[in-house]
């Protein structure tokens, strides 16, 4: 594997639980020249306003709406692309640029650990085309541009395939304003356009974020930024600033363990255990308890402004169901859209007449999936594969790619994926504990029939309580950076008594 070095652990592997000395390993090699693939005819963009002004959209169609807008019944039949782990749609629509497992063998790490690969899938043509290795790719507003973190710790901007410039960022977390990218390069904030590199202000000494010990985000349309600061004794410190002016204020959260901003606009979610808030841009908060929603999931519409919320059916064995999700909006929740329970990277296109996401294809495999979405079809299940026969019965309990595997210094499997990916039970059994360990950070653990305990570390938040009965399949948690961690990933872990076993061969 070729993504090495300080800022390229940003997705690697951590820690085992037991052992602080079992840090993910440095593979060597290098990524091979970018591809050149011809970029689509367009005007050279002009430099994006500030974050101050609104951003440049290009046009896309005009939304489904009104009843049933949101149901996304209808299956696409579209070509074979397997373990697809995050989705970035071109803003109109069209493309999809998506990062996928490949296996690479190493002589370094025992086993063959995986990597993300980047490709731009065509919808109208099915064509797959090449654009390089990486991760948390994201379009600018006009289509023309496409950046990504590599797996050597680069933010890159590539034109089809080509890549164009290397922003010196050193936070994964970038947001684009129309063709402007806004990133963190150490203590400043800076703005990149194909004119050049501008600085728009700097950090507080005591504040610039250091990867992955802290984080920090944009909300969607970059005025605003949160640092999240990560501590071993289990306390989280998190802070928001504006972006034009570098003012920081820190944020009285309390017990809350995961925050994400809404795709578009300043609104900040806030999950906690037993409830959810939403703060905008001037400090105003509305809040409900999660008792109030039919399940914990959330979605966020197309317009990446408002909520949804609802239950995932489990998936274990390739079917396909159908389930409701709830708008949280200004009134009382309401029951807008039917979705499949698709695993991975779940979500919309930005003209809603989309919803993507995978399918399982067997316990560690899965497919791509694309659902029409407001065409009235039934909302009939699609039968999966045949059930699991034989000794393997744990599904991978996160769709991501494997970064280190069980050692006699490693407790258990290193499995990378975005910040806040659904993470999901390996099989039937009963929750046994939610919360905080040394080292393993927040964590969720399983006993299942067989006397075996699975448990997911490093998560954000936890989707189940102690003592609940959960199935193969079912979410029971977020991917996160607690405890000590080299970038988000879930370290899986199976138990019997205090013998380490491994997952991979149950």
């Amino acid at each position: 594997m070729c993504r090495v070095g300080t800022r390229s652990e940003a997705r690697r592997g951590g820690v085992g639980v037991a052992a602080l000395a079992a840090l993910a390993l440095v593979a060597g090699g290098c990524e091979p020249a970018p591809i050149n693939v011809p970029a689509p005819p367009t005007a050279s963009p002009s430099p994006s306003p500030s974050p101050t002004d609104a951003p440049r959209r290009v046009p896309t169609p005009t939304p489904p709406s009104g009843a049933g807008a949101f149901t996304c019944t209808e299956r696409v039949t579209i070509p074979d692309i397997a373990d697809v782990i995050g989705a970035a749609w071109s803003p109109d629509g069209r493309t999809i640029a998506i990062d996928r497992v490949v296996a690479l063998p190493s002589a370094r790490i025992t086993g063959s650990p995986e990597e993300f690969f980047l490709d731009a899938f065509d919808i109208a043509t099915g064509e797959v085309t090449p654009l390089g290795v990486g991760e948390r790719q994201q379009w600018s507003a006009s289509g023309r541009y496409l950046a990504y973190w590599s797996w050597d710790g680069e933010l890159r901007i590539a034109i089809g395939g080509r890549v164009i410039d290397l922003p010196k960022a050193t936070i994964p977390d970038a947001r684009w304003v129309g063709d402007t990218l806004y990133y963190f390069a150490k203590d400043e904030i800076q703005a990149w356009t194909d004119a050049g590199v501008r600085t728009v202000t700097h950090l507080p000494a005591d504040l610039v974020p250091h990867y992955p010990q802290d984080d920090a985000a944009f909300s969607g349309d970059a005025r605003r930024f949160t640092i999240t600061r990560y501590s071993l004794d289990g306390t989280t410190r998190r802070y928001w600033g504006i972006t034009e002016t570098g003012e920081v204020t820190e944020l009285d959260l309390g017990d809350a363990t995961f925050t994400e901003w809404a795709p578009s606009g300043e609104t900040l979610l806030v999950r906690y255990a037993d409830r959810l808030e939403e703060r905008d841009g001037d400090g105003r908060v509305g809040g409900i308890p999660l008792s109030r929603f039919a399940g914990p999931v959330h979605e966020w519409t197309p317009s990446g402004l408002d909520l949804l919320m609802g239950p995932v059916t489990p998936a274990a064995n390739g079917e396909i169901s159908f389930d409701s999700f709830a708008l949280w909006g200004s009134g009382e929740p309401a029951t807008t859209a039917i979705l499949p329970n698709l695993v991975g990277p779940r979500g919309f296109s930005p003209d809603g007449r989309y919803f993507a996401g995978d399918s399982r294809t067997a316990l560690r495999t899965t497919r791509f999936e694309l659902f029409r979405c407001g065409t009235g079809a039934g909302a009939t299940p699609i039968a999966g594969g045949p059930a699991p026969s034989g000794e393997l019965r744990y599904l991978r309990p996160v769709v991501g790619a494997i970064t280190q595997l069980l050692t006699p210094t490693h407790t258990g499997i290193d499995i990378a994926a975005p910040l806040g990916s659904l993470i999901y039970a390996a099989d039937d059994g009963v929750v046994t504990s939610v919360g905080w360990v040394n080292v393993g950070g927040r964590r969720v653990c399983v006993g299942h029939a067989s006397g075996i305990t699975t448990c997911d570390y490093h998560t954000s938040a936890a989707l189940v309580r102690v003592g609940e009965r959960v199935a193969r399949g079912q979410p029971v948690a977020l991917v996160g950076l607690t405890g000590v961690t080299t970038g988000p990933h879930v370290h899986w872990e199976a138990t019997v008594g205090t013998r380490i076993i491994d997952p991979l061969t149950r």
